[in-house]
């Protein structure tokens, strides 16, 4: 018999679509909504306990596995006026994160390839001079430095190319998620 995994045993999965489900109960369709958020209620933004609950449950959730996000509404009255504006709420929420992830990213690929054309020209300024400057303390401290930068700098570079870029990357990957993620209402 297969064991199951910590997210199977914490979350229902749909039987129809195979996604994963997220229960977020809410007293109200209010509640969806930052309570300091006094914007027109078309343009509110998500509350922030609820969006760091369900950044935690995608946390236990494998990336390959899509999701679906169920909102329990305590309420007698039904409201699809209601249930569109938190869908577009939602949307509108991920789709700003993911264009601040895609923004980092950006920034990481520029600021490395900074580096590296630094790197470079302190290099080649080691092998140029090198050969053309006359032997004194003051000269070969000067080379070490240009060498030393230039390997640092490049290490730099190959750093936020592959290292510092892994985390945007992931977080662009759990954002696109979120976004494919089907919405649905039950009430109670």
């Amino acid at each position: 018999m297969k064991k199951k995994s910590t997210y199977e045993i914490l979350y229902r999965k749909n039987k129809t679509n195979g996604k994963i489900i997220i229960d977020v109960a809410l007293n109200g369709y209010n509640e969806f909504f930052h309570e300091w958020d006094n914007a027109a209620f078309r343009k509110r933004d998500i509350h922030q306990d609820l969006a760091h609950f369900l950044d935690l449950c995608s946390e236990d959730i494998p990336l390959r596995k899509s999701l679906e996000i169920q909102f329990c509404v305590k309420t007698n009255e039904k409201s699809a006026e209601h249930e569109d504006r938190i869908r577009a709420s939602y949307l509108n929420y991920y789709n700003a994160l993911l264009r601040g992830e895609k923004k980092k990213t950006k920034r990481i690929f520029r600021t490395s390839g900074i580096l590296l054309l630094v790197s470079v020209l302190l290099l080649f300024l080691h092998v140029f001079l090198s050969g053309n400057i006359v032997n004194t303390i003051l000269s070969k401290v000067f080379l070490e430095s240009l060498l030393i930068g230039g390997w640092v700098f490049t290490w730099e570079a190959i750093h936020g190319i592959t290292i510092d870029i892994i985390i945007p990357f992931r977080r662009h990957r759990e954002l696109k998620r979120f976004i494919q993620a089907d919405i649905s209402f039950s009430y109670s």
